[in-house]
């Protein structure tokens, strides 16, 4: 594949650590991904969201989590870059003083075994930490239609696109269901997705086109 032609605004179907090695040093503005955390989310949370009983969702797609390598490249491509889940990945990535944190719940108290937040890892040199309210908790949430068990808000990714970059390039190499490609559309950015299930693949690039329709952005 050549960069940029091949990977600019296109969902590509593959392992990420191969894709991910046709990009050069530095040139990719924001890398925003939610990787798995092999915590079996897949499996479902005290009942909630079980793969038996919620055939939505597919099975063992939280197996396993990336080895050092995958997130090696991260480093390696990427100017600014955020990750969440970081405190599942903690003994992979280096020391940073600066994290996000996701608020799930806002002011509203839920009664349910869900986390009341997430955390991000980041690599932006400041010693600080910036947090989001976004409410999403199992199945309440602003967003109609989840796809994914581990979903993210296209909102809340477009406010972090917003803070976290100028108008570039934003890459997710776990793509999933698309929403990075989604809020990278509309804010203005070009995207790379990487997803290496051809199910999800198909998702997102349905997802990516509700937005290019609603904002009429030109279909790559």
């Amino acid at each position: 594949m050549r960069y940029p032609d091949d990977f600019i605004n296109k969902v590509i179907c593959g392992d990420c650590l191969e894709v991910m090695k046709d990009i050069p040093d530095k040139s990719v503005d924001l890398i925003l991904t939610d990787p798995p955390y092999s915590i079996g989310a897949d499996k479902g949370t005290d009942g909630f969201g079980s793969s038996k009983t919620n055939k939505h969702y597919k099975d063992n797609w939280d197996s396993k989590r990336p080895d050092k390598i995958y997130f090696d490249e991260i480093l390696r491509i990427g100017k600014n870059i955020i990750i969440f889940g970081g405190n599942f990945f903690t003994d992979l990535l280096p020391v940073n003083g600066h994290w996000i944190v996701w608020d799930k719940t806002g002011s509203i108290v839920f009664h349910n075994p869900f986390s009341d937040c997430e955390l991000a890892w980041t690599n932006i040199n400041k010693k600080t930490v910036k947090k989001y309210t976004v409410i999403q908790q199992g199945f309440i949430s602003r967003e109609r239609k989840r796809f994914h068990p581990t979903q993210k808000p296209v909102d809340l990714f477009r406010a972090i696109i917003n803070d976290y970059s100028k108008e570039g390039i934003i890459l997710d190499p776990f793509l999933g269901s698309g929403t990075t490609a989604m809020a990278a559309k509309k804010t203005g950015r070009d995207f790379i997705g990487i997803e290496q299930d051809k199910d999800y693949c198909k998702i997102a690039e349905a997802r990516i086109n509700v937005i290019k329709v609603e904002n009429k952005l030109p279909f790559n």
